[in-house]
């Protein structure tokens, strides 16, 4: 206090009257009430972004003995790295009443005993559990120093705690594993199928690897939900189990939610999961007349011209020629436009002048109708570019399919963006649960039709990869409806060894293990290598307008 310090001084005494209630859905508290020995305490500590540091006096009694086994009740778990604990004694012996089974002191923690030695000598030594049910492990820091400033210096040799805890002694933990699609799935290492339950996949091999590096084992069990908030407040699935404290970490990442930190706890992010509306750009023909579109305005201006001007000419020939015809001034415009749409004359003319706007009228058309058809065929090869945001989509004839997975709903129906709603109440919510299929069957309506897929982009580039022909693969564009969160690890809430893992899982991401994990489970963006269009068919999509033009002109 006199160097400025915050100091909290705590007694020991003050006692609960009741013993606490068990929360609502979550397992009975740990702590174990017998009124004699274990006593509720009210002595609680908050999370803290700060280090402190608790001084227990004369831990070797009864009172100092049940604020550990409080401390160590699952329900706190005050042992942690942000809370440095001094147990001091007079006696070296009463470290032996630490192997109480209910005083777990975890890898985690930082925990020192201090022994004052007669004649003004000290001893100062490390102490943890690897678990609950194993004997306590004692390393030397300090022996028989009498000044600070040697315990300093034996604490700066001694170094962090947790490095020295790294093995694990082949404890067992429960761990979760979510298969969403267990009919399709064959094996955790299956390459060929990396598709399918990517997530669970490439961050099982990182839990692989920190088991292999702690010296631990998995009892690991599978479920096919990640898990999502019930009407009662209850969560089913993997949720459901860290809620009843059935499982002590994942053996995968999920999607870091605040419904879910009130659950558990996020050790450590591995990957970001992409989600996206994959589809291929609709062909020109089907967004816009491309029988209007092979000439530029002026061009048409021009075309108007030469045919009134040809008329015209021909009206002129008939009515200054001393030959007599058998047609008169509607046939001139009948042959103008026959002559435009490539037909011949039905009426025989002698007059040469008439023979020469005849012969240069159709020479005219024959350059015209060859670049009009060439334009329309590369018109009808070419892609569109009419769809460039959500709003664009919304818009378009464009059908929409889902991915067959909870979180496609849960996030379209949390989306506070204008925009990604009216595409929901629009093309999905609209069309009920036949929008939610697989990738394998939206990915193929995508390469075959007008049609856009919801879908982790990381199965679709697979698909595209194994599915789709080179010319097939160009167009295709992506849109993110909404972004989804980061995943990350998750544990138990208040489980001991969450530093000891995180630790691990950050050293493995700076050595490059997560990143060749990436790069072998994550399929990269299938790339156009050669920009060739193939073979394309014309249907009725591509001659609508002509048929319009034919019915309005049969109805005349």
């Amino acid at each position: 206090m006199a160097q400025g310090f915050s100091v909290h001084v705590w007694s020991g005494r003050d006692y609960l009257q009741d013993t606490l209630a068990a929360p609502i859905h979550r397992p009975s508290n740990s702590f174990r009430t017998d009124n004699d020995t274990r006593r509720p305490l009210k002595f609680q500590m908050r999370a803290l972004s700060f280090k402190i540091g608790v001084l227990l006096a004369n831990f070797n009694s009864e009172c100092g003995l049940n604020v550990l086994r409080w401390s160590a009740a699952s329900e706190h778990n005050y042992f942690t790295t942000n809370r440095f604990w001094l147990l001091v004694t007079q006696d070296t012996d009463d470290a032996a009443a630490l192997e109480d089974p209910h005083i777990f002191i975890p890898p985690d923690s930082e925990v020192r005993i201090l022994a004052v030695l007669p004649l003004k000598s000290f001893i100062l030594s490390d102490i943890f559990k690897v678990a609950s049910f194993k004997a306590s492990k004692h390393l030397p820091i300090s022996r028989n120093f009498s000044h600070s400033w040697q315990m300093i210096g034996d604490l700066q040799k001694f170094g962090s705690a947790i490095s020295y805890r790294e093995n694990l002694e082949n404890i067992t933990f429960n761990t979760g594993l979510v298969i969403a699609f267990p009919d399709m799935f064959t094996n955790i290492e299956d390459l060929s199928l990396r598709h399918i339950d990517t997530i669970s996949k490439v961050n099982n091999r990182l839990t692989i690897e920190l088991a292999n590096k702690l010296n631990m084992h998995f009892n690991t069990h599978q479920m096919d939900n990640y898990g999502w908030r019930q009407p009662n407040g209850s969560f089913d699935g993997l949720m459901g189990r860290f809620q009843r404290h059935e499982l002590d970490f994942g053996q995968m990442a999920i999607f870091m939610r605040l419904d879910r930190i009130a659950l558990c706890d996020f050790i450590a992010e591995t990957y970001r999961i992409r989600a996206g509306i994959m589809f291929r750009q609709p062909s020109l023909s089907a967004v816009a007349n491309i029988f209007a579109m092979p000439f530029e305005n002026d061009v048409w201006i021009a075309l108007v011209i030469l045919i009134i001007f040809t008329i015209l000419v021909f009206i002129l020939e008939l009515l200054f020629s001393p030959y007599e015809h058998n047609m008169d001034y509607w046939d001139c415009a009948v042959f103008v436009w026959g002559a435009m749409c490539q037909q011949g004359f039905y009426l025989n003319v002698t007059n040469r002048s008439c023979r020469v706007v005849i012969f240069t009228t159709f020479v005219a058309n024959l350059f015209l109708f060859t670049s009009f058809s060439a334009n329309i065929v590369a018109l009808l090869q070419s892609p569109s570019e009419a769809i460039k945001s959500l709003h664009d989509l919304t818009q378009s004839p464009l059908e929409v399919g889902v991915q067959d997975t909870v979180y496609n709903k849960v996030y379209f129906n949390e989306s506070t963006d204008p925009v990604t709603n009216l595409l929901y109440h629009k093309k999905i919510a609209s069309k009920g649960e036949n929008i939610y299929i697989r990738p394998m069957v939206g990915m193929e309506k995508v390469r075959t039709g007008l049609f856009a897929y919801q879908v982790e982009l990381q199965a679709g580039y697979q698909i595209i990869s194994d599915t789709f022909n080179e010319p097939e693969k160009c167009g295709l564009k992506e849109l993110e409806a909404f972004q989804l969160p980061i995943i990350a690890i998750p544990t138990r809430k208040n489980f001991p060894y969450k530093e000891l893992f995180r630790r691990q899982l950050r050293w493995q991401r700076e050595i490059g293990l997560m990143n060749r994990e990436e790069r072998k489970w994550f399929p990269q963006k299938p790339k156009c290598e050669s920009g060739v269009v193939g073979f394309i068919s014309v249907g009725i999509t591509e001659c609508r307008y002509a048929l319009v033009m034919f019915t309005s002109a049969s109805s005349l």
